[in-house]
């Protein structure tokens, strides 16, 4: 606004600038509303209203009611916009407006004025510039969010050209894991956000990624988007989906002139640095993208077109893994090369596997193909309609390995993912005072994943050595790709309509949305062996290869009389939400927003009965259990309410927040495991000479895929997934207060914002099988190990004593728990684009709690890669997720040396906690057949130091390492507060993590008049090119457990722990707990410093576009 007329307008100003309709809130759209009064302040009723969209002339025609009021809603995203008001030969004019997706923009304005001003100010209308404060200050502005237009999403550095690059730039949102791109919004599940691109989902249709998309790359060209809106408490009713974070993206539309642009981005190894130990990145030789945009008119002013081309791939070197006596860029530790040529030639002589796969070679090559086209119509000047249809192909090959395990060629796996989606949006004004919103599309998802070389085979692991402290090889098909293919057709409708009615505005509608699975997951399908020492038998994992004697066997097939597509999870869930809202402007400066949202599940189809199930397992009131439970009809109410409160000072400030009931995205995978695993359709083997139910008349190894062998009668298991009754998809509680207030210098806007989350409805993971404890170990808690010693290494010893052997360790139970919690403080201060400079430094402190993590698609790994100290038990603690303190800063400036070429500079700080951790015991201590047990952190003399030996006898330890034991209790924060009890899960963290990225790029003359030329560098972890210890992400390997010793049973005479950090006296190969003959658990760092992880290093990528 003009200076000199906002210090003589004030007073009207502030009585008038929240008092504006509030806007639909849109997915795809924007909206302007306001109010038109006098020089005195009263309102004008009657007056018209045109908006004009000027790359466009679309137009939009509206009066006034009696209170001035005016609103417009499904306007497209950005600008600028005219907006033109006029009465009785008066005019009043705002141009350059430009609008935020999924935001209403406030533009008020003044005709005329009183006689005692008229003179003064010589002015028979008024005509005022755009003013961006307006899109923080307005009375739609309730919730938390943050929008980042096109101009700063071309400022940003994005080195990676992902949609974290972006989402990262809102301080509530956090990347937890760099390499996996998991994305958080204060602690919650990555799962649990809502990701959407032209109202379409971009979320993961299944749950199966870490990074909750569905494509390991982004799933939509960057250059296609024209602005994002990213929530974390939007209380307007029709927002569904809004536990975690909402990332609503909307792409760009073509205009009355043709645009468009040719880029090329391209990164080698070159362009990246070594690793903290020198090593250089082995993850691919070379990465680019390329692709293309167009937009531009079919029909003046009628019908525009957009679209999009793009294509991405990384050339990769392949496994960089290699026995520790050879050239590998990652050598595996105490693994020879004669050790994996003896593997090699055993399973060509004697099993006829002549090619169980190279180490090393192949190619990691990933490759994503984008396409897009989008066509707007105006149909009239009230009436407008979208069509957006998108693709994406991703086809990874997944070269997997570590320091501890080699994985030959034929282990390795490819994933091969085809998702298209089309899209259809209505917006309609049907008068001054009732508009709708309608959208219909329809999303198809293909996923396969397969062996790498296309030969099936065996699953099989060899330890050549030992089991304990020794490295293992791997080969065969992979035991989750042995048959493993996904279908997800996603049906979406929704209608809204808005109804003005002066100082009220009605809103109601529906959406509906149908999703038909198809998950064929049979795991061990070709059978997965284990080869290790056995007690009493061979001492080392090739001769027990050599011999066919395995230590675990798993086989599972389709049950007699069934085929393996049989074997498919296949269900439809259909889900209805119905909403109604009322926002009441109650006065000039206060907005209230209350409504209430109901969904509703409907799941006609259940799996078959499982009448074993039935009669062996109950609930808590005793009757049986029923495997066929699913969600149908569970429906969640969610009442919600939000303010926005404006104050009457010179300078602009308001007090927003709201409270209310929200529900996540329903993980398919989660509901469907009831399906896929009913133990009717599956008959499971799970054998070895320690394996409950099947450790005797073990069935002979067979190498071949298609003709594994069945364990003896009655020993197969049945793995049942089962719901608890009423288990709701997970719902939260949450509450938020927000503080913004304009700074008097440079335009600053200072922001304070509390977010608290209570849990309602999470998930809990309960594993049925574990059957009644055998006894309780000295720190209270349950042991279920059959021998009085509990020595896990015991000759006969079982772990589940009591457990049913009918089923698997993986019948799982999945219920809602109402533990768990977050809260957040985030203190913000933003300098909006002027002057050639603009800025943002942002401040949070959060906790986050949970129960359960739910890292996994699967329902047994979910209940086992969660560290606790009793089974099943009902207790949150840290969120895995959970960033306590972070901290980001953004600066762009720009300038145009040369004409009208611009050159920019920006950069983008990123420092934050890392993530947490568990202290735990580094082997089953509780006798559930799981390694997730949390240790006990003894004082000295609590427990004893030593191993059993042969013939069950306790050898001592050295007391110089009990020694050190104690001492690096000592001198680590956490254990040395928590001595004397259980470590608590997620206690601990690794550090901090300092990130900085840069961009610099140079506009230069185009071939034709009016087209520009761009030459681009964007640097990843700038601080890391300085010094290659900065920028490193220190990271406990997945799910997140730091062993502090191996759990060697109970002393039965002193009724003490007895603690081995020796690894059975194996000083030589304890690396988990030995280093130089001196105790020290392994450290952080080597966990994260592989040579393909691209995270802990410095990167350039280059990038050359072409602009017309």
């Amino acid at each position: 606004m003009n200076h000199s007329l906002r210090t003589k307008l004030l007073p009207v100003a502030i009585a008038t600038l929240l008092a504006t309709a509030p806007a639909f809130a849109q997915d795809t759209s924007s909206s302007i509303s306001g109010r038109i009064v006098d020089g005195n302040g009263q309102p004008i009723a009657g007056a018209t209203v045109q908006i004009v969209h000027e790359p466009t002339g679309t137009t939009k025609t509206t009066t006034t009611d009696a209170a001035g009021r005016y609103a417009a809603q499904g306007l497209r995203v950005g600008g600028p916009f005219d907006v033109k008001v006029s009465k009785d030969g008066t005019e009043t004019e705002q141009d350059n407006v430009y609008l935020q997706l999924a935001q209403d923009t406030a533009v008020n304005l003044t005709m005329g004025v009183s006689a005692a001003t008229a003179n003064a100010q010589n002015l028979s209308g008024v005509t005022v510039s755009a003013n961006a404060l307006s899109q923080t200050f307005t009375p739609d502005n309730k919730g938390i969010s943050t929008n980042i237009s096109r101009r700063e999403l071309d400022a940003a550095p994005t080195p990676g050209r992902s949609i974290q690059n972006i989402v990262r730039m809102d301080p509530r949102v956090v990347i937890t894991d760099r390499a996996r791109g998991e994305i958080s919004a204060i602690g919650q599940n990555s799962r649990y956000n809502n990701i959407t691109v032209d109202s379409v989902s971009a979320n993961d249709p299944f749950g199966l990624n870490a990074n909750g998309l569905p494509t390991l790359g982004t799933p939509i060209s960057q250059d296609t988007i024209e602005e994002y809106n990213i929530s974390t408490a939007n209380y307007d009713v029709a927002t569904r989906r809004g536990l975690g974070a909402n990332i609503n993206a909307v792409t760009k539309s073509g205009t009355n002139n043709f645009h468009g642009s040719v880029y090329y981005a391209f990164q080698n190894t070159d362009m990246i640095g070594d690793n903290e130990q020198d090593k250089p990145y082995a993850g691919f030789n070379r990465q680019w993208t390329g692709g293309a945009t167009l937009g531009g008119p079919i029909i003046k002013d009628k019908l525009f077109f957009f679209t999009s081309v793009e294509k991405s791939e990384q050339v990769g070197s392949g496994s960089p893994y290699g026995p520790a006596d050879s050239n590998a860029a990652t050598p595996v530790k105490n693994l020879t090369s004669a050790q994996v040529q003896q593997i090699r030639d055993i399973a060509a002589k004697q099993y006829g596997l002549t090619d169980i796969g190279s180490v090393g070679g192949g190619n990691s090559n990933l490759v994503d193909k984008r396409y897009l086209a989008k066509i707007d119509w105006n149909i009239t000047d009230n009436h407008r309609a979208s069509f957006t249809y998108s693709q994406t192909k991703e086809n990874k090959p997944i070269i997997t390995g570590s320091t501890t395990k080699l994985v030959l060629s034929s282990g390795w796996y490819k994933t091969n993912v085809d998702n298209k989606s089309y899209a259809l949006h209505f917006y309609d004004d049907w008068s001054d005072i009732f508009s709708t919103d309608t959208t219909v599309s329809y999303a198809d998802f293909n996923q396969n994943r397969g062996p790498y070389n296309g030969v099936a085979m065996p699953d099989i692991t060899i330890y050549p050595a030992q089991f304990n402290g020794g490295s293992a090889v791997e080969f065969g098909t992979e035991y989750s790709s042995q048959a493993n293919v996904l279908k997800v057709k996603t049906f979406n409708a929704a209608f809204a309509g808005t109804l003005y009615l002066g100082d009220h505005t009605l809103k109601g509608g529906f959406d509906y949305e149908k999703d038909k699975y198809y998950n064929l997951f049979l795991q061990n399908y070709y059978g997965s062996y284990t080869f290790e020492d056995l007690t009493g038998g061979p001492s080392n994992g090739i001769d027990a290869f050599a011999q066919g004697k395995y230590y675990q066997y798993r086989y599972n097939r389709p049950a007699d009389g069934l085929s393996l597509d049989d074997v498919a999870a296949r269900y439809n869930l259909n889900q209805w939400g119905v909403f109604l809202q009322d926002t009441w402007q109650v006065t000039n400066n206060l907005s209230l927003q209350y409504g209430v949202r109901v969904d509703i599940p409907l799941m006609s189809d259940k799996p078959l009965y499982n009448k074993t199930f039935a009669q062996s397992f109950s609930y808590a009131d005793g009757t049986p259990r029923n495997n066929q439970v699913n969600i149908n009809g569970n429906r969640v109410v969610q009442p919600r309410m939000s303010f926005n409160y404006n104050f009457d000072t010179e300078h602009m400030m308001q007090l927003r927040g709201g409270a209310g009931l929200f529900v996540t995205n329903t993980p398919g995978v989660w509901v469907g495991n009831i399906f896929s695993n009913s133990g009717v359709t599956q008959t499971q083997y799970n054998c070895g000479p320690t394996q409950n139910g099947c450790k005797t008349n073990l069935p002979p190894f067979s190498p071949d895929p298609f003709h594994q062998n069945n364990g003896a009668s009655g020993s197969g298991q049945m793995t049942v997934n089962s719901i608890e009754p009423g288990f709701r998809i997970p719902t939260a509680w949450k509450f938020s207060l927000g503080f913004d207030k304009e700074l008097p210098w440079y335009g600053l806007i200072a922001t304070a914002d509390y977010q608290h989350i209570k849990q309602r409805d999470a998930i809990w993971y309960q594993n049925l099988n574990i059957g009644a404890p055998t006894g309780v170990l000295p720190d209270g808690r349950f042991t279920y190990y059959k021998l009085t010693t509990m020595d896990p290494k015991a000759t006969g010893q079982v772990s589940r004593a009591n457990a049913n052997t009918k089923f698997s360790d993986g019948t799982i139970n999945l219920a809602n728990t109402n533990k768990g919690s977050a809260d957040s403080i985030t203190l913000a201060l933003k300098k909006p684009f002027a002057d050639d400079w603009q800025a943002m430094v942002g401040f949070t402190w959060s906790r986050a709690t949970e129960v359960n993590p739910g890292t996994s698609s699967v329902a047994r790994s979910n209940w086992a890669n969660n560290y606790v100290m009793n089974p099943n038990e009902n207790v949150a603690s840290n969120s895995n997720y959970s960033i306590p303190r972070r901290v980001i800063a953004s600066l762009t400036w720009q300038h145009r040396f040369f004409g009208d070429y611009a050159t920019s500079v920006s950069a983008f700080y990123d420092g934050h906690n890392a993530a947490p951790f568990s202290w735990t015991f580094g082997n089953d201590a509780n006798g559930d057949g799981f390694t997730n047990d949390l240790v006990y952190i003894p004082r000295p003399g609590e427990v004893e130091f030593g191993y059993r030996d042969a013939k069950g006898n306790i050898v001592a330890a050295d007391q110089k390492l009990v020694q050190q034991f104690y001492n690096y209790v000592q001198g680590n924060d956490y254990l040395k507060d928590h001595q004397g009890s259980v470590a608590k899960r997620n206690g601990d963290r690794a550090g901090w993590i300092n990130q900085i990225d840069l961009s610099f790029s140079q506009e230069i003359p185009g071939i034709f008049k009016g087209n520009k030329g761009e030459i681009r560098f964007d640097v990843y972890n700038f601080t890391n090119l300085l010094n290659k210890h900065w920028g490193i992400e220190k990271r406990v390997n997945f799910p997140g457990g730091r062993p502090l010793a191996d759990f060697a049973g109970v002393d039965p005479k002193t009724g003490k722990y007895l603690y081995d950090i020796t690894c059975g006296g194996k000083l030589a190969t304890c690396t988990n707990y030995i280093n130089n003959g001196n105790y020290s658990p392994q450290a952080i760092p080597t966990y994260i410093n592989n040579n393909d992880d691209l995270a802990q290093r410095w990167s350039v990528l280059l990038t050359l576009k072409y602009k017309f």
